[in-house]
């Protein structure tokens, strides 16, 4: 189990690299000047010249992409000058609401997804089975963007019974807390329903016969 463990880590290593690499070359083939959009279009030539010196944007490539790997070994993943604060501080203020929301998430795909894939894999063939399948299906194909906008027109605009958008941590109260992520957590959790539910159902089918 420990070699399995330790192969398979090892085998994430190669695909971590090319990621990293596209990422990086994504990024640095985008159109335009990093410097000149931060800077603004009143900036004068040479402030922008001086912040590609600063910012390392002069050097070959292989340097910016070295350096980069480099930050993120020590934990320095830049600084965003649109949010006028360190990458990584921006993360961990929102790995909060992230990890609550991800939580959540899970809870109800198992919910939802546990009863139907049971229940379809014992009324196999039947009308039952075929219509819970087919919500499986429309779950996985519906976007999750287009099933929140449903979400907030149907509960938050016209039942008005859980807020449009907004954050409250758990420290202001768990229902305070929790109503902000009902709806992306069902609207996240609802494509992952659709294939537990799926692999629920074949499961069981197997187990009964």
């Amino acid at each position: 189990m420990k070699s399995y463990i330790l192969k398979r880590i090892l085998s994430l290593i190669p695909v971590l690299l090319i990621v990293s690499i596209v990422v990086f070359m994504i990024i640095h083939l985008t159109p335009g000047d990093p410097a000149s959009v931060i800077l603004g279009p009143e900036a004068s030539q040479e402030d922008v010249k001086q912040l590609q010196e600063d910012l390392g944007l002069n050097d070959p490539v292989y340097q910016q992409y070295f350096h980069w790997v480099e930050g993120v070994f020590q934990g320095d993943l830049g600084d965003s000058f649109f949010m006028d604060k360190p990458v990584t501080e921006a993360i961990i203020e929102h790995l909060g609401p992230t990890i609550s929301l991800a939580i959540l998430s899970q809870i109800t795909a198992i919910l939802i997804a546990l009863p139907l894939g049971i229940m379809a894999a014992r009324k196999r063939g039947t009308a039952t089975d075929q219509t819970f399948m087919g919500l499986s299906l429309l779950g996985i194909s519906i976007p999750h963007f287009l099933f929140g906008l449903f979400l907030i027109i149907i509960l938050a605009i016209n039942l008005r019974w859980l807020p449009v958008a907004g954050y409250q941590p758990l420290s202001a109260g768990f229902w305070e807390h929790i109503k902000y992520l009902i709806m992306p957590a069902i609207a996240l959790g609802t494509g992952q329903a659709a294939l537990i539910a799926r692999m629920t159902r074949s499961s069981m089918v197997e187990t009964l016969n």
